[in-house]
């Protein structure tokens, strides 16, 4: 080892997310030093918050469901603020050509940033006798659906959450793609566009159908998300606050700028190498996207196992847009600002509005492999989308500010899933460390895979197998 510039430490975090703050201030708390090494020039890693103005805006993850306990905790002892995001009105589908809008009760059950823009409509599914609504479904499609919905939850209960290899039937299932499994349970193509909004926005097509059972397990079932009372939450000063203040709470133990080449374990400790600088520690915590590991060097090598899963990963790229106008005009007519279409350029819309209604917020994700590739043409779609369903007033926003996630160097995409085959190959979990390398973010969570939860989750696990392992001195 180079005695050139050499820091000592108790632990090495690799990656500046929420997930590697997270695991950090749990090591802090309980009293060992850390530093935490993120590559770029920001903390927060998939949370962003961008301006038009004064007027800030979620550029990645943003929405909070009330069981995701970790949230709300972690804000609470920071001084973050949350709101409850307003969605009374109607809700709007649009459809081969058609615009269906329908009161549903609450659609504030979404989470754009993945395009689960379903939940709302299923939910008028689920309670269609209470609410006497009529759907704009034919009613065998609509029970398509919910019997694909009802399937999922019933297979991923066979999934043993911490060896989803041993399940019944796993090399069947882990040989087969997700999207073949849904083009079979969802015949109408009407009834698996709407679908594949929701659920498959998370995953790539060409996901194992076990891991998608796996990650459907870390919520408890599609059911338990979907049958949830819809009172989502957003940041009151957009989601990267959290991990702000994190960071702040954590002062010069983190470090921007920092991208870790190389790290070599030996019998006592590991040794973690960046352009200019070493540090030596006890053990480290690896908060990257599997993607992004790929592109660290360890010595000795990692396991082959190991490595097979991180070459399994399959990254899904995007990108998130906040159109902004004068006021929330849509609920003057009675909508929520929440709607679902069949369309490439944008799935789905909700109304990301600032909780004192001060302007008008239309947020949306966009698939990176969609619609128009040139930006112009692409804001143009969006926007006549947009005037399709809320009307002419929509095509001239105030500001129009699109966040292209590909760009992010260290962000590796915004969700992602494990080729067919690679869990029973492997036989490990992406959380199960390797001698003193531990591994945290999101796509390691126990609960909430997807999720800011999550991140935090996975984080805090990390932390926790680093202190049982080197107990306090």
């Amino acid at each position: 080892m180079s005695t050139r510039n050499v820091r000592k430490t108790d632990v090495v975090v690799v990656g500046g997310g929420l997930s590697g703050l997270a695991a950090a201030r749990r090591l802090v708390e309980h009293g060992r030093s850390v530093r935490v090494l993120e590559a770029g020039a920001r903390v927060g890693g998939r949370t962003l918050t961008g301006w038009a103005g004064d007027l800030a805006l979620d550029q990645g993850a943003t929405l909070v469901y009330p069981m995701q306990h970790n949230v709300f905790r972690l804000a609470g002892a920071l001084g973050v603020d949350l709101f409850e995001s307003r969605s009374d009105g109607r809700f709007l589908l649009y459809t081969e050509g058609a615009r269906h809008s329908f009161r549903f009760g609450d659609s504030r059950g979404m989470k754009l940033f993945g395009m689960p823009v379903l939940r709302p409509l299923l939910r008028v599914a689920l309670h269609v006798a209470a609410l006497r609504t009529t759907l704009p479904l034919p009613p065998d499609a609509m029970m398509q659906v919910l019997r694909a919905i009802s399937a999922l939850d019933e297979l991923a209960a066979t999934v043993p959450a911490a060896a989803p290899w041993t399940a019944p039937d796993a090399d069947l299932l882990d040989c087969r793609a997700f999207d073949s499994w849904l083009r079979e349970q969802v015949p109408s193509t009407q009834a698996r566009r709407l679908l594949e909004a929701n659920v498959a926005g998370y995953l790539p097509a060409t996901t194992s159908l076990l891991y998608a059972l796996h990650f459907f397990n870390t919520w408890g079932g599609v059911r338990r998300l979907l049958g949830t009372p819809a009172r989502v939450h957003r940041f009151s000063g957009g989601a990267q606050e959290l991990a702000l203040a994190l960071a702040a709470a954590l002062g010069d133990r983190v470090v921007l700028d920092s991208s870790v080449l190389e790290i070599a374990q030996h019998s006592t400790g590991v040794v973690v190498r960046c352009a200019d600088a070493e540090f030596a520690a006890e053990r480290v915590i690896v908060a990257m996207a599997p993607s992004g590991i790929r592109k660290l060097r360890f010595e000795p090598a990692l396991p082959v196992d190991r490595i097979a899963l991180q070459d399994a990963w399959q990254p899904v790229h995007g990108r998130k847009v906040n159109i902004v106008y004068d006021e929330p005009f849509w609920r003057q007519a009675g909508l929520s600002g929440s709607a679902l279409t069949d369309l490439d350029v944008v799935p789905g819309l909700t109304d990301a509005s600032p909780q004192d209604g001060n302007a008008g917020i239309l947020a949306g994700y966009l698939p990176a492999d969609r619609g128009p590739a040139d930006a112009a043409e692409r804001r143009r779609a969006v926007l006549a989308v947009c005037a399709e369903l809320f009307g002419p007033r929509a095509r001239t926003p105030r500001h129009y500010v699109e966040k292209n996630w590909q760009d992010e160097p260290y962000a590796h995409g915004c969700e992602g899933g494990l080729a067919v085959g690679a869990l029973t190959s492997a036989r490990r979990l992406a959380s199960t460390p390797v001698d003193r390398v531990h591994w945290a973010g999101v796509e390691t969570a126990d609960a909430w895979i997807g999720f800011l939860s999550g991140a935090i989750q996975a984080g805090e696990r990390a932390a926790d197998e680093v202190l049982a392992a080197s107990p306090a001195r």
